[in-house]
């Protein structure tokens, strides 16, 4: 088969997002991928491998696992474009867990360099598309038109104008927790966000929620192409083994109160289940002040190896997801994938049904969650067949086929570019 545009898209992210990998990788697999411009991309050599090295012994190991994940299998070399330094020293500071707010703004920096970057490329090479990511392809959309180049727009989380005043509420709501929500220099990000969206030529939901939030802030619903994330799932998949008897509520995702991470804990310390567990597995962000008054209540694993991360969703009788603002939850698709039903928001960005993979609860609703456990804890049969359900809804979202929808909606938009010839 001829493909005409073959070479002709960039996808860029200045950090590690799968998704960004999962897009590089279909377009490659599609014969569309020119470049894949990213931060740091392996740790075999050059400047994070050398940076990594001088690290002490923590922070050298943290740093080094986080890097070890840069990479794509079936992404040819010829096609990556990195750009490390401000990358690697943002996931230095980060998983350091220093500053909250130094890691901040870093990142703001390693983003805005990013991008000018790669619009330096883009109007030297001129590919005939490109693909962005939120807060980070501002100055790259701008030179686009002067390129011929069309300009993708992949809204990794709600709008960030929907999502601020959400979050901000909370820090108020619950200043103990203030610290884990990062919104540094938020009306530049908001202002950054609304006109990349408004220049974008197109934009790539992951969510409903994601989808609702983009038209709230004005972008037209025509211009919004739905595209759930997938799962692996030959990785994740249900327990095979007898149960070990102990009721175990699962939480995948960093510590914080964007994820509503205190309603969780408020709902299981009122539930006071015998024989059950609550595990909380992911960083703490911020100095952790609001995890005090829930010391022996949960058990806490905040970094797990990759190889074993599958076993903790395997081990779980229900996961509780009660996010705030979120684009897509990729925990939540594992744990469908791992055969458990799903208590979560609509803010969750959730492929869940209610009723049918788990349930949705109202954001911030303490009583809603205590009662989807209670539920799942007192009738294990219907959390088992929720469960089953869950693996068979996931099932039609694979990385395969997440890969498979992106190259149709980008064969679509190149081809409705390209000028029609005269009959």
């Amino acid at each position: 088969m001829e493909h005409k545009t073959e070479g002709q898209v960039t996808v860029f992210h200045p950090g590690r997002v799968l998704n960004a990998y999962q897009a590089a990788l279909a377009l490659e697999e599609g014969h569309l991928l020119r470049h894949f411009e990213t931060g740091s991309y392996s740790l075999q050599n050059g400047f994070p491998a050398r940076f990594a090295a001088k690290l002490p012994t923590g922070p050298r190991s943290k740093l080094q696992r986080e890097l070890n994940r840069r990479m794509q299998k079936g992404l040819s070399d010829a096609h990556i474009r990195s750009h490390p330094f401000w990358d690697t020293l943002f996931s230095a500071i980060a998983r350091s867990g220093v500053s909250e707010v130094l890691a901040n703004q870093v990142m703001l920096i390693r983003n805005e360099r990013f991008d000018r970057t790669v619009a330096s490329h883009v109007l030297k090479c001129r590919p005939a598309a490109v693909i962005g990511y939120d807060s980070s392809c501002l100055r790259t959309f701008e030179v686009c038109p002067a390129a011929g180049t069309l300009r993708i727009l992949d809204q990794v989380i709600g709008h960030l104008a929907v999502g601020a005043p959400l979050l901000q509420e909370e820090q108020g709501l619950h200043p103990e927790w203030a610290d884990s929500i990062g919104l540094h220099r938020v009306d530049y990000t908001v202002n950054r966000c609304l006109a990349e969206a408004k220049q974008a030529d197109a934009i790539l939901a992951a969510s409903d929620y994601v989808r609702a939030t983009m038209i709230q802030v004005g972008i037209r619903a025509s211009k919004i192409l739905q595209l759930p994330y997938g799962v692996d799932v030959e990785r994740f998949v249900p327990r095979t083994t007898a149960h070990s008897g102990v009721f175990r509520a699962l939480f995948v995702g960093q510590i914080s109160q964007r994820k509503g991470i205190k309603y969780l804990l408020e709902a299981w310390k009122r539930l006071k289940l015998p024989n059950a567990e609550l595990v909380l597995m992911g960083r703490v962000a911020g100095e952790g002040r609001g995890l005090a008054p829930y010391h022996g209540l949960y058990r806490h694993a905040p970094s797990v190896p990759y190889a074993e991360v599958h076993t903790y969703y395997q081990s779980a009788d229900v996961f509780v997801f009660p996010s705030i603002h979120e684009g897509s939850s990729l925990a939540v698709m594992e744990a469908m994938a791992s055969g458990i039903p799903v208590i979560a928001t609509h803010n969750s960005g959730t492929l869940v049904r209610d009723g049918q993979e788990g349930f949705i609860v109202p954001i911030r609703d303490i009583d809603a969650i205590a009662q989807r456990i209670l539920q799942m804890y007192n009738n294990r049969d219907l959390a088992r067949q929720l469960g089953r359900q869950a693996r068979q809804r996931v099932e039609e979202f694979t990385w395969k086929q997440y890969r498979s929808r992106l190259v149709n909606h980008m064969e679509t938009l190149l081809s409705a570019r390209e000028p029609k010839t005269q009959s």
